[in-house]
């Protein structure tokens, strides 16, 4: 292995480990968060409520009560519904078995409340973030911890393979139970060191009421940080929460006195005005990506998640689109609430806006929470409305500037004349676990997308190889083959680098490149005074394409029955009728069309009675079976159905005297193979052809 190809190597080693070691937890967590959709919209929906009963005028004081106190439990589980849900998630990945490891890390919250505190109010919402993070060291942990031998209890499934699943995770269970209580240690340990709940105390006591747009402005910034770093800024911020909640229970006793809602900075207000459709305010964005986007993927995941953001609820488009961890989208995330936020406070400090009194959850729909929040204010509906056309072009120029970053990923083959595109969708969309199969298919891609890179400063040519007639022994054909050479002036064949081209779905784009080259040499060797037909090896994808047939027939017509083409028989298991009326245009400009590599695919003489074939091309493993009278009993019969079929034969791999001398005895066949001569270049092909013609 040269230098360049070993460093490649390692590169390609280093882009798997990093897709592994980044994407797997980012897609657990995502699709955990995914899980819990239906709980925060259960809780949420509690207090929504409540809020109804106030705008219809019920009163329920003990209902309403009841309905919060609920809402406010479920709250207190998040850490809990957190790790469960993204540790089930994360063990698909590392193969666990999922029900056990669940409950496990519920434990581990349990443990981690009970070490630093649980009593401790600014410890509750810590929890939030352990719930988060926690299985993402520590469902690892129980996997390679449940590799050593000694902590194995059963090795047989003689009691089912719960059991055994549950029992060989006890030892394990209970040695990561101790990393966590170390890691919860620790983290009582910085919580003390930088005096938290001091910090969260200050952020307790913001002044909404006075300062309403520096105040608004730090629960807007920290929240949109918070869910950029994939931590739930909202329980995050349960301090702010709190002020903000005050905030709003003044409006309502004000209003209810028959006065003005005073605070125009409440928790509705952030609701309906300022996280419409989430956090960073992605409604907009949604709404931009689909009218605006021409990326497929980006296409469905805005139409799957505008649903949801309807409902303030964007985990969808977070963590698929994704916007978590996106530094490209960092800035509008940060700056579009922060926008809303600021025109929110101008409008309703104008009066044109009813302030909220009535509180509207985080997730409650859209326009109806602005209804309903302001009393029945439809100037609120038209502003949210509005607010949402507003971030729609607040996203859309850094949209733009995302999909243009992505299609430099585009590379650029010189020597074909052709773009390889990386199809980043199929990482995401084309999955079927929810986690292992897209890592695999990413990973597929990152390293298809090196070897794009690699063929981008590599040069492909053709090389010719002779057909002779066994009755003349005069060359009558050639085939063009393909090569590529690195930029140390090493060649490699066709087996080598084609696969790739496959997965990049690049091998029409080959097809049309040797077709062209095929074509000028043609006219070159025109030029020099010998007329002789190419074989050319053409693909199912081309063949069942109309336009590239278009553009084939249209370019080989200045070179009239001097084009020929090879196709292998799983060619012909496409598009039956699109296949046939292909080769029927390719006939009607001279071109011949032969089966390539005859008996070694999905052979069935039912192809040669439903297509119009002009020669059948043997392969190489018929004749190298002709040292035993069965395999000449095979390639005999092979002859005779040509011969009864009218169609012309070709016989590849011939490379001894003894098996042209067999061949040979046939009536009418070419041969193709090192006996005569290796496949050579233009020029060196030309002398060749000459000097056969003159012996």
């Amino acid at each position: 292995m040269n230098n360049n190809n070993a460093t490649r190597h390692l590169f390609t080693k280093f882009i798997s480990l990093s897709v592994e070691g980044v994407w797997s937890p980012l897609r657990a967590l995502r699709d955990g968060m995914l899980w819990l959709v239906p709980c925060l919209i259960l809780s949420n929906t509690l207090v929504f409520i409540s809020s109804l009963l106030d705008f219809f005028g019920f009163y329920a004081p003990t209902l309403q009560a009841n309905l919060t106190e609920l809402s406010a439990m479920l709250v207190e589980l998040y850490p809990y519904f957190f790790a469960a849900s993204i540790s089930s998630m994360y063990a698909i990945y590392w193969r666990l078995a999922r029900p056990p490891v669940v409950i496990l890390n519920m434990a581990y919250v349990a443990v981690t409340a009970q070490v630093m505190g649980g009593d401790d109010k600014a410890v509750d919402t810590l929890l939030l973030f352990v719930g988060l993070t926690l299985p993402l060291y520590a469902v690892p942990l129980l996997s390679k911890t449940k590799r050593f031998r000694w902590t194995r209890i059963l090795n047989s499934e003689i009691a089912g393979k719960p059991v055994k699943d549950s029992m060989n995770l006890m030892l394990p269970g209970v040695i990561v139970a101790g990393f966590v209580a170390l890691v919860a240690m620790g983290l009582s340990w910085v919580y003390h060191l930088f005096d938290v709940e001091i910090m969260l105390q200050t952020l307790h006591n913001t002044d909404f009421e006075n300062e309403p747009i520096e105040s608004g402005a730090i629960f807007t910034t920290l929240n949109s940080v918070f869910w950029f770093l994939g931590i739930h800024g909202y329980y995050a911020l349960t301090p702010l929460v709190e002020p903000l909640v005050h905030a709003l229970e003044v409006n309502r006793s004000t209003v209810m006195a028959g006065g003005e809602a005073p605070n125009v900075m409440n928790l509705s207000t952030m609701a309906l005005f300022v996280f419409v459709g989430g956090a960073g305010s992605t409604l907009g964005l949604a709404i931009a990506v689909l009218i605006f986007s021409k990326n497929t993927k980006m296409r469905l995941i805005a139409l799957t998640s505008i649903p949801l953001g309807l409902f303030n609820i964007n985990e969808l488009l977070l963590f698929g689109l994704p916007i978590i961890f996106n530094l490209r989208l960092f800035l509008p995330f940060l700056l579009t609430p922060l926008i809303n936020m600021w025109v929110a406070v101008l409008v309703l400090q104008t009066g044109l806006v009813t302030v909220p009194y009535t509180l509207a959850p985080l997730t409650s729909p859209v326009v109806i929470n602005a209804y309903i929040a302001t009393g029945g204010d439809l100037a609120a509906v038209a502003f949210q409305i509005a607010i949402v056309v507003m971030n729609i072009f607040v996203y859309l120029p850094f949209l733009k500037m995302q999909e243009k970053e992505a299609s430099k990923q585009n590379v650029y083959l010189p020597s074909l004349d052709t773009t390889y595109t990386r199809k980043e969708e199929e990482a995401y969309v084309l999955s079927f676990d929810p986690v292992r199969e897209s890592l695999l298919r990413l990973r597929e891609i990152e390293v298809t997308q090196l070897h794009m890179e690699s063929f981008s400063h590599r040069e492909f040519f053709l090389e010719f190889q002779p057909q002779i007639s066994c009755e003349t022994r005069r060359v009558v054909g050639v085939e063009a083959l393909i090569r590529v050479k690195d930029e140390d002036g090493n060649v490699e064949l066709p087996g080598e680098f084609l696969p790739f081209f496959e997965k990049a779905k690049m091998l029409s784009d080959i097809d049309m490149w040797v077709v062209d080259k095929c074509v000028d040499q043609c006219h070159i060797w025109m030029g020099q005074g010998l007329e002789i037909p190419i074989s050319v090896n053409i693909t199912a994808d081309t063949l069942t394409n109309k336009s590239r047939i278009d553009r084939i027939v249209n370019r080989i017509s200045s070179v009239p029955g001097l084009i020929h083409f090879e196709i292998t028989e799983d060619a012909l298991l496409g598009n039956e009728k699109m296949v046939g009326e292909s080769i029927r245009r390719l006939h009607k400009v001279g071109a011949s069309v032969h089966i390539d590599d005859f008996g070694t695919g999905y052979s069935s003489l039912s192809y040669l009675n439903r297509f119009d074939i002009d020669a059948l091309k043997i392969d190489r493993s018929f004749v190298l079976a002709l040292t035993n009278d069965r395999g000449q009993k095979v390639f005999n019969g092979l002859i005779a159905i040509a011969n009864e079929l009218g169609m012309k034969i070709i016989v590849e791999g011939v490379e001894t005297e003894e098996q042209y001398s067999y061949v040979a005895r046939k009536h009418d066949i070419k041969v193709q193979g090192w006996y005569f001569s290796r496949s050579l270049a233009a020029n060196d092909f030309l002398e060749f052809s000459s000097n056969r013609r003159l012996a």
